[in-house]
């Protein structure tokens, strides 16, 4: 067997591992479907997910008029979580930290605004945040997609999107989301017999055009 045949044959064995390992790290993600969720004003907590028993949990609530007064609160997380604004494709994994509990947007209204706090939840579309769930000594990690804005005193509050790995203390990128594609590889044996498979095919029509 020449050098060049042999030199394909472990580039494709190469590159069949490299998707196997894309396929592993995939495998303890748990992601949202079903389309977005509204967080709707004054109805009860919502449980978006459970990781270890904990539960992370959307409330969003008002109470009063925005032409006398009143006040507005969402709020998102729970016990034993950590969490903080993240970019898509950042790496959430061990040394994440965050607020503590939960993260919340305030507002106080007299007609207009008196004071308001986003306390580590800003407003806009597809805000996202980094999750670490605590139990024990193990940590959980995901994320959540959501939008926030608010009209004359009230917030509306969607959940666009979130995943989680459900192994203990392994990452997750930020964004990453196996449901909106298979994320299924053939075994690493399988991959490496079709790699050279189709290496054998092309050096086959090299030597029939030659």
């Amino acid at each position: 067997m020449s050098d060049s045949r042999l030199k394909s044959y472990a580039l494709a064995a190469s590159s069949a591992a490299a998707m196997a390992t894309a396929g592993a790290a995939n495998a303890g993600i748990v992601s949202s479907s079903g389309g977005p969720i509204s967080i709707n004003t004054n109805a009860p907590q919502t449980t978006l997910f459970t990781v270890a028993g904990i539960a992370l949990e959307a409330v969003n609530t008002m109470t009063g008029d925005w032409s006398q007064s009143g006040y507005a609160f969402v709020s998102l997380g729970g016990g034993s979580i950590s969490m903080t604004a993240v970019d898509n494709g950042d790496t959430i994994g061990s040394g994440f930290t965050g607020y503590q509990g939960a993260i919340s947007a305030k507002l106080r209204f007299t007609g207009t605004v008196v004071s308001s706090c986003p306390c580590g939840m800003p407003l806009g579309d597809n805000q996202l945040m980094g999750i670490s769930f605590r139990s024990g000594s193990d940590r959980y990690y995901a994320w959540v997609d959501y939008s926030l804005s608010m009209l004359q005193g009230e917030y509306t509050f969607t959940i666009n999107s979130w995943a989680y790995n459900e192994v203990a203390n392994e990452s997750i990128i930020a964004g990453q989301d196996p449901a909106a594609g298979s994320t299924a590889v053939p075994g690493l044996g399988g991959l490496a017999a079709l790699a050279i498979g189709a290496a054998g095919v092309r050096s086959r029509r090299q030597r029939t055009v030659a």
